[in-house]
């Protein structure tokens, strides 16, 4: 045993403590030696091992005890490089689906802004106002033409205040009464007490004051009487036509050209009875409470006014020219006119098919139409989708144009509504595509972890060939998402998409294969 130890000493001068045992390290093998790794390592030492075994140097026992102390070290080893790549795998899937729903969602809309300006311009049709064909219900028409209330129009407070021909009427009834100034009003007595009186004025107001709720002292307001209500009415006309087309209620809301409708109406008007006269130089109409209509009480009404006198102003927008560019539709036995949205266009899809979904869209409510941004609402799909949730509700915060509903009251050529668009910032966009395209390198790299250096199979770039190819990854898959965005809109431009990723992944093969051959 001596001689053997001896033996063992001259021979294998080196050993490091694995797992509480003491392994000989043959001379040269440090275990400080960055050269080789500690895989590489642990087979030098079994052959190292087996070999002097096989000369006799070394006992049967020392070599079984020191392989299984290798052994074990091994499986240690290999059981923590599984976790870590499990672990790296987890995360670079993770942070893949976060890059690809934020491109998903960033490519997504910009596609739905370029095919709904590009192609809704080439597809708008011009036709005339007092044509309204059947081949044209489902296509994006610009319409000119004048507008025309079918409907004498009546306000809900003034029934003597009806007139013809208009498309909105518009009321205001203000009330006369005493309302705090800003300034307050110093004495000699409250000057001593610290204090300061109230200062009150006069002043026309859509808002009646209580007087019971002023600083004392002040004046008294006298009672708003029954009935009466304060503030902006606006009455809209249920039939307007353009041509043979019918305008509906929320297409007259963009009509604002308003104008004095005081030579329209009687020079009396009456509500709640309390008659209201006619004043030329201003367009108002006036009328006190507690006065029977007279010839003096007009003079008096109209000569001076006091607290608690009423008037009421009316405006009205009137037939006038106007200019539609949105989609023709059939509702309600009358054609009319609904939002142009862009809609999904499969290659197997006919025209015809197209135009029912372009009014099938159109006819959604808007809240409807922006939620498809969102994968799934409610309940526990809500968490499954939080990626994509977190990115829609990032983007949806953009203020930009979703559709196309133009209506004027002039004549304006079909190009303007799309001119006038609020396209995407570029620099959001852009912004989202660097962050995808980095959280995607670092995905890649993450999931292609256990395959350690078998990616770089561009030697031409060197050591840089693994960066390369992760980077060619990376642009790929954005060049896939890009073509998925277009397939249904616009599938010429998913097919300008394969050619770009044929470049991205065939150029620098290409080019590695070049340097090879020279």
């Amino acid at each position: 045993m001596q001689l053997s130890a001896v033996l063992l000493f001259a021979v294998i001068p080196r050993s490091v403590a694995i797992q509480g045992s003491s392994v000989l390290i043959p001379k040269g093998l440090n275990a400080t030696t960055p050269e080789i790794s500690n895989k590489e390592r642990r087979h030098l030492f079994a052959k190292r091992f087996t070999h002097d075994f096989e000369e006799g140097l070394l006992p049967d026992l020392h070599l079984k005890k020191d392989l299984n102390n290798l052994n074990l070290l091994e499986r240690q080893e290999t059981s923590k490089e599984a976790k870590d790549y499990v672990f790296s795998g987890i995360c670079g899937l993770a942070i893949f689906l976060l890059a690809a729903s934020m491109h998903w969602f960033n490519e997504e809309r910009s596609a739905k802004m370029d095919v709904l300006l590009s192609t809704g311009l080439e597809e708008c049709t011009s036709v005339d106002a007092d044509s309204a064909l059947i081949e044209n219900r489902g296509r994006l028409v610009h319409v000119q033409g004048r507008t025309c209330g079918k409907i004498p129009l009546a306000d809900p407070q003034f029934q003597d205040a009806a007139i013809s021909n208009c498309l909105k009427l518009q009321s205001t009834v203000e009330v006369l009464e005493w309302v705090p100034s800003c300034m307050s009003v110093q004495t000699a007595q409250n000057d001593k007490d610290g204090k300061s009186v109230p200062r009150f004025h006069t002043e026309w107001t859509t808002t009646h004051h209580e007087s019971a709720r002023f600083r004392q002292p002040s004046p008294k307001n006298p009672r708003l009487p029954g009935g009466i209500i304060l503030g902006t009415t606006t009455s809209i006309c249920d039939h307007v036509e353009l041509g043979r087309f019918s305008l509906s209620t929320d297409m007259l809301s963009h009509f604002r050209g308003y104008e004095p409708a005081m030579e329209r109406l009687p020079d009396m008007v009456q509500t709640c009875g309390i008659t209201f006269y006619a004043n030329p130089k201003d367009g108002f109409f006036y009328g006190r409470p507690w006065l029977r209509p007279s010839a003096t009480a007009k003079a008096e009404v109209l000569g001076r006014h006091q607290e608690g006198d009423l008037r009421v102003r009316f405006m009205c927008v009137p037939d006038c020219d106007a200019t539609v560019v949105a989609v023709q539709c059939h509702k309600d036995g009358q054609d009319t006119f609904v939002p142009y949205r862009v809609v999904a266009r499969g290659p197997c899809t006919n025209e015809s098919q197209d135009r029912i979904k372009l009014v099938e869209e159109g006819e959604k409510p808007y809240k409807d139409y922006i939620r498809h941004d969102r994968c799934m609402t409610g309940g526990v799909a809500t968490c499954c989708c939080c990626p994509c949730n977190t990115v829609a509700c990032f983007t949806s915060q953009e203020v930009v144009t979703e559709e196309i509903f133009y209506i004027s009251d002039s004549l304006e050529p079909a190009e303007k509504p799309f001119k006038q668009a609020v396209q995407r910032n570029p620099l959001r966009v852009w912004n989202l595509r660097l962050a995808g395209w980095l959280l995607t390198y670092l995905s890649m790299g993450l999931l292609f972890r256990p395959f350690g250096d078998a990616l770089a199979v561009l030697s031409v770039f060197g050591r840089f060939a693994t960066r390369i190819m992760l980077a060619m990854i990376a642009l790929s898959s954005w060049t896939l998402i890009v073509g998925a965005a277009y397939v249904s809109y616009r599938p010429s431009m998913a097919l300008k998409c394969c050619f770009g990723l044929g470049i991205i992944v065939g150029v620098p093969i290409a080019w590695d294969r070049l340097s090879m051959g020279s």
